[in-house]
């Protein structure tokens, strides 16, 4: 488990996206690009999420 500063929820997302259903599929398969969704926090994480290859 990762250190946590004092009175930081070790649970807290670092990024939450917002969007229709729809919007988060095509986002997720790089269908539209990310920045179509409401993007609060991290953003790189988006990034490496849309990258990731379950395969690998």
């Amino acid at each position: 488990m990762p250190a946590t500063a004092a009175g930081e929820d070790p649970d807290a997302a670092d990024a939450s996206a917002r969007g229709t259903a729809a919007e988060l599929v095509l986002a997720m398969y790089g269908r539209i690009p990310v920045d179509a969704l409401e993007l609060d926090g991290d953003r790189r994480l988006f990034d490496l999420l849309v990258a990731w290859d379950p395969e690998e």
